[in-house]
This record gives C-alpha cells, sequence and structure tokens, in this order.
C-alpha cells in the first residue's frame, strides 16, 4: 500500500516504506555501473531488475565497455546481463537472448526500456511483456528530437503510431521529442519530458581555487589565466571550429584565455585543428575521472549544431556534460541546437549555433561582468539540484510512473478506458 505527500517543492512523494512496485528497467545504456547510478537512487521507490548487455569491447565514450565498468560494485537490485544478437550492431538494431527468462523471473508493475521506437529491444520486450506481464505497465524512454522526411519519414510516422497504442507510458528526453510522440497520437498526460540519467552530486560538485589549481596541475592544463573547456567527440557537430575561431578572436583581447578538450575523435587527430599552443587536447577516460576536468574550468561551452545531411539529420538530444559541469558549479552556455537551451535553462547562456561571432559576443560580454558568470553558476547548480541529480531525477520517475498507475485504477474503477 502507497501513500504520498508533498516535500518542500510542493512535489509528491512516494512513501515505500510498505511495498515498492517491481520496475524492470531494459537497454544498453546501463552495461556500465556509473550508468546505473541512477537505478541505485531509483531503488528507493522501486524493485528494480536491470536487463543489460554483456561487457564487450563495443565504444562507448571512445573507451571499450569492458574499460568503463568499475570493479566490486555492490548494488542493491537484480542485474542481468545478456548477449546481444546480432553482435556488435547499433543501439536499435540487435535483439537480446535469454531476455524471456527475465520476462518469467517474477511479476513486475512497470516494464520501462531505453529504446527508440523502432529498435528491436523495444518490440521484442512489448512481445515479452504480453506474453508473460501482462499486468505491467509498459513504456519505452528515448531521445529522437528531428523530425524525418521522405520515405523514411513517411515508415518512421506508422512505427511512431503504432507505439503510440503499445505503450502505456513514454518519457521523453527533450522536448522536441515529446512534441514527436503528441503529433503522433501519445496522450500528453502519458508522456514525461526528463533525462534518461541524472548526475552523481557527490561526485560532480564545487571546488575551491586550491582544489582547482591543484586538478589543472594533475591534468597538465594551463595553471594560471581563464580556462574553457569542452567535453565528448571532437567533431564538426559539435561546434568545436566556431568554439576555436571564436576563442582565437577572444585572446586579441584576452591573451590569457585557454582552450581545453577531452575527448575523442577526428579533429582531436587533425593537426590543423588542434596546433595552437592555448588549446590543451586530453585523451578520453572513464567517466568517473570527468569531475577533476570539470572542476577545473572556469567556463564549460556546448556549441553544438544542426546535422542536415541527405543521409543523416541530427540535433544535440540532452548534452549530459552540460548537467555535469553545472553540478561543479561551472557556468555553462550553450548554442541554440536542439535541446541545450532547455537542459541549461538560462537564456543568459545561449548563443547562435554555427556563429563563432555569436559565440565570441556572449564570452567578451560574460567576461566583462564577472559577477553575471556568477550569477549564471548559481542558477544553474540550484537547476542541477532541482531536475538533474539522480535523486531528483529518481523522485521525478517515481511520481510519474506512480501517477500513470493511479490513473489506469481510476478508470478501471470507472469503467471507462
Amino acid at each position: 500500500m502507497e501513500s504520498q505527500s508533498p516535500d518542500r517543492l510542493g512535489n509528491c512523494h512516494i512513501d515505500v516504506s510498505v511495498t515498492k512496485p517491481a520496475l524492470l528497467v531494459i537497454g544498453p545504456t546501463y552495461s556500465i555501473s556509473f550508468n546505473r547510478k541512477k537505478l541505485l537512487a531509483l531503488a528507493d521507490y522501486f524493485d528494480i531488475t536491470c536487463a543489460t548487455s554483456q561487457l564487450s569491447d563495443r565504444s562507448f565514450y571512445g573507451l571499450p565497455v569492458r574499460q568503463l565498468e568499475e570493479d566490486n560494485v555492490r548494488e542493491p537490485f537484480a542485474l542481468r546481463r545478456l548477449p546481444e544478437f546480432p553482435k556488435e550492431k547499433e543501439f536499435t538494431k540487435f535483439f537480446y537472448r535469454g531476455l524471456d527468462r527475465v520476462f518469467r523471473e517474477k511479476q513486475f508493475d512497470f516494464v520501462l526500456v531505453d529504446s527508440e521506437a523502432w529498435g528491436l529491444v523495444k518490440w521484442q520486450a512489448w512481445l515479452l511483456a504480453k506474453l508473460w506481464q501482462r499486468k505491467a505497465f509498459f513504456g519505452e524512454f528515448n531521445w529522437e528530437n528531428v523530425k524525418r522526411t521522405g520515405l523514411k519519414g513517411q515508415i518512421l510516422s506508422v512505427v511512431y503510431r503504432l507505439s503510440a497504442l503499445a505503450d502505456d507510458f513514454t518519457i521523453a528526453g527533450n522536448q522536441a521529442c515529446r512534441a514527436l510522440h503528441l503529433a503522433h497520437g501519445v496522450d500528453p498526460a502519458h508522456n514525461l519530458v526528463a533525462a534518461q540519467l541524472g548526475v552523481d552530486v557527490e561526485l560532480f560538485h564545487p571546488v575551491d581555487q586550491r582544489e582547482k589549481s591543484a586538478f589543472r596541475k594533475s591534468l597538465d592544463l594551463p595553471a594560471k589565466g581563464f580556462l574553457a573547456g569542452f567535453c565528448g567527440r571532437l567533431v564538426p557537430e559539435k561546434g568545436l571550429i566556431e568554439l576555436r575561431d571564436a576563442l582565437q578572436r577572444l585572446r586579441a583581447e584576452r591573451p590569457d584565455v585557454h582552450l581545453a578538450l577531452l575527448g575523442h575523435g577526428p579533429l582531436g587527430e587533425d593537426p590543423r585543428f588542434y596546433r595552437e599552443a592555448w588549446i590543451t587536447i586530453l585523451n578520453a577516460r572513464p567517466h568517473f575521472e570527468i569531475p577533476m576536468f570539470m572542476q577545473s574550468l572556469d567556463i564549460f561551452i556546448l556549441p553544438s549544431k544542426p546535422v542536415r545531411d541527405p543521409d543523416r539529420l541530427w540535433e544535440e538530444q540532452f548534452g549530459h556534460v552540460l548537467i555535469e559541469a553545472m553540478a561543479c558549479g561551472v557556468p555553462v552556455i550553450g548554442s541554440d541546437s536542439g535541446a541545450i537551451p532547455e537542459v541549461i535553462g538560462d537564456r543568459s547562456g545561449i548563443f547562435q549555433h554555427g556563429s563563432a561571432e555569436s559565440l565570441y559576443d556572449k564570452l567578451i560580454f560574460l567576461l566583462q561582468e564577472p559577477e553575471a558568470l556568477t550569477a549564471m553558476a548559481a542558477r544553474q547548480h540550484e537547476q542541477v539540484a532541482q531536475y538533474y541529480s539522480h535523486q531528483a531525477l529518481a523522485r521525478i520517475y517515481a511520481n510519474f510512473l506512480r501517477a500513470i498507475r493511479k490513473s489506469a485504477n481510476a478508470r478501471h474503477k470507472s469503467g471507462t478506458r
């Protein structure tokens, strides 16, 4: 039996002191322990079983998945590692061998699959839920935020409509994703906009100047000066060429400005891009080593721009590095591409994508107004506390899923659908 009470923010808590609903979470994201920290927070509300991929040499953050998994991790939930078939395919193009056994283990109250609407695992899980978990509420989390065109768009539109009929609920990673769902028949009350993963605020937290200096020394970054940073794929669509050009111009007025890039990709191997002495490129590393990099920075910049090629459409779907930097108390600015503005939640930190001039104007203003930079960082840090910590995200998920079940129970009692 469950009860609810409002917290200090006016949100409803689930009292799980008596019974925890059983939640099955499925998806390859949870193959590494760092991403399963969200499940640790959700375990306060649910009896969790996680079905995910076996460890492999698949690249994650530029490193093999095996290298990202931490040893001797103790977790208060059941973890089921399953082989993918076919092996080493994209995340939407494989099934899980043995997933049927997981569905037969126990009765679940909720089944949540992290997959796009066209993902094979999503439909495999839906079929198994119909066979073995008919009482469970079935839903998916996905990111897709770009409407496809042409024949592919027509096919995907059919898939979205079928998905709307199949799902009891959906969780969208951004507002554009929600709009796609609603346009294809999803009930707005059954759709939540929330992050896929939160941020560990015990690891990603503000540091004092002494610690910042020590971290810079450890990473071989400039000890003095204003340090801007980026973390992620080193590819043109991340806006890194515009970032370099904006900072190059800025250095004419502020020669103490430096740029640190952490990640992997073709630009990191192109001497025409990084030959400037004021640019430092750090190799990709396990995610639990990223906090030190973020805490070394004076500002974090995500200048992504849309891709509109005939064979590829893409816009930034969230930008998890944003909330990691924000959690560290580092001021964050980003382009107006995709979900970046809604994640930052602060229009004063947004500039025009694909424009080195717009980025330069934003930076020069903030450097001339240090109080504005400090105030921005404080607002963004509070944004993380309210929406993006693992604990906040778990509360948001739990309140949403409880509302889904409460609504279904009310309809059942009234005899309506």
